[in-house]
């Protein structure tokens, strides 16, 4: 019989396995176990014990273990030697600060990676690299399997991203449901994600590897809403691995949150990589789509709770529109560019997405505030007038500002994240369907549109 389901999926590619397998949120990795040295300008000293990455208090490697000094010689530590390198096998692991020291019938030290951390010898050129992606939100793709004594397990796991350049494979752990639970239920973080990635170019060197996973960490956490990135990054040589990154790449602690991409669908997710990461090569661009991306995760997580947040969406469009509107296709020329008020700015803005300046049906409390004001004439003018009665901080802006419900204000949040959505979606020519936070019942049929400036027609189901 197991031959049999074999020969069924025989076509189907093997799951990729994390690099580093967490069955429980927050687990430690342990690094390296052992003697390891500390060495500064002045003076070395080896250290029996170990150096583990943690996720809590603070992410990232740490060693801890007992000195070949005496107890007594303990200001050693501290003289000398506050920039030392730590060596492992006699390569330079990172750079190291020390944290504590415990005396008594235990002579104990513990310290941190304060910079990169990387074990191994990151000289040589390597074949492809293998990571994991922890936080990463359900996504369907392409099916994959497994093969174990029980038999084989088949999901659509996989997310291929790829341009002229690189071939990047994106697998969801085979138990992300158990995994799920667990981030749920104690927060914080867990690997759900392995991956794999192939130059097209030949070998990959360490030098190109920070700003390549840059510009995927950023796509990633576009697609997710909040920040992920790939950690442990290895890198392989003939199946072996010659380098592990155990730098902690900056990764949002567990929430949920709202994000656009269809769930049992990657349709049209390639072609929005392959236009992220050209753009990614011009610096100006580059630097647009990380500041943009930055607001855009930090007002959709509520960083700054609902009104700090609004001004943080704001930050995006006022950013988009400039880049877009007058930078690119120099819609607004000179002064006038200048002069322009900010609700008209995003009014242009809209027009250029083919998106009306209506509030939706569903924001019906920010429609009230509209219908009950004598100066507020659309959505774009309500969003400005919420953000201003914020910022500002005249008597007459408190007053305003401490009458509006906090509905309304929730409802005028969610409306700009969407604007900037949308306007990052035309900006990377996304041409399907997503998830409308607009409408009522997220992740619903009728939540699933297709971009406002597309041609396309969705298909309906036959009626059975």
């Amino acid at each position: 019989m197991g031959t049999e389901i074999e020969e069924i999926y025989k076509d189907y590619s093997e799951i990729i396995e994390s690099p580093i397998e967490m069955t429980e949120a927050n687990s430690p990795l342990v690094i390296f176990e052992g003697q390891f040295t500390l060495k500064s300008k002045s003076q070395e000293i080896v250290i029996d014990g170990r150096i583990q990455f943690d996720w809590f208090p603070d992410s990232g490697a740490s060693f801890s273990g007992v000195p070949n000094i005496d107890v007594f010689e303990t200001d050693k530590l501290f003289k000398g030697i506050d920039d030392f390198e730590v060596l492992i096998d006699g390569l330079c692991f990172g750079k190291g600060l020390f944290t504590s020291t415990s005396m008594g019938p235990d002579f104990f030290i513990r310290g941190i990676l304060s910079q990169q951390a990387i074990k191994g010898d990151k000289s040589i050129p390597v074949q492809k690299l293998w990571f994991a992606i922890p936080n990463l939100r359900d996504f369907m793709g392409i099916p994959v399997k497994k093969v174990h004594d029980k038999g084989v397990y088949c999901s659509k796991n996989r997310l291929i991203l790829e341009n002229d350049s690189f071939k990047i494979l994106i697998d969801k752990c085979y138990n992300y449901k158990e995994l799920k639970q667990s981030l749920e239920s104690k927060g914080g973080y867990i690997i759900q994600y392995a991956g794999e990635l192939y130059s097209k170019k030949g070998s990959i060197l360490f030098d190109e590897v920070q700003d390549l996973f840059h510009c995927l960490d950023t796509f990633l956490s576009f697609l997710n809403g909040r920040r992920t990135a790939a950690l442990f990054i290895h890198g392989m040589f003939e199946n072996e691995t010659v380098w592990c990154d155990y730098t902690d790449y900056y990764v949002d602690t567990y929430k949920s949150v709202f994000s656009w991409p269809q769930k049992h669908s990657i349709d049209g997710i390639n072609e929005l990589w392959q236009k992220f990461s050209e753009l990614w090569k011009d610096s100006d661009d580059k630097n647009f789509l990380i500041s943009a991306i930055h607001w855009y995760v930090e007002a959709n997580s509520s960083s700054g709770f609902t009104e700090g947040s609004i001004i943080m969406a704001q930050t995006a469009l006022e950013l988009v529109y400039n880049w877009l509107i007058i930078e690119h296709k120099k819609i607004l020329i000179g002064k006038d560019s200048e002069n322009i008020s900010a609700a008209n700015k995003i009014r242009l803005l809209l027009s250029n997405l083919n998106i009306d300046y209506k509030v939706p049906l569903s924001f019906d409390k920010l429609q009230s505030f509209i219908d009950e004001s004598k100066d507020i004439i659309d959505a774009p003018d309500a969003v400005v007038q919420i953000r201003n009665a914020i910022v500002h901080s005249q008597e007459e802006k408190r007053k305003k500002l401490s009458s509006i419900h906090y509905k309304v204000k929730a409802e005028a949040l969610g409306l700009c994240v969407w604007y900037i959505e949308m306007s990052l979606l035309n900006i990377l020519n996304f041409d399907n369907i997503y998830y409308n936070r607009c409408i009522r019942g997220l992740f619903t049929s009728n939540s699933k549109q297709l971009v406002p400036w597309s041609k396309k027609e969705i298909k309906q189901k036959p009626s059975p």
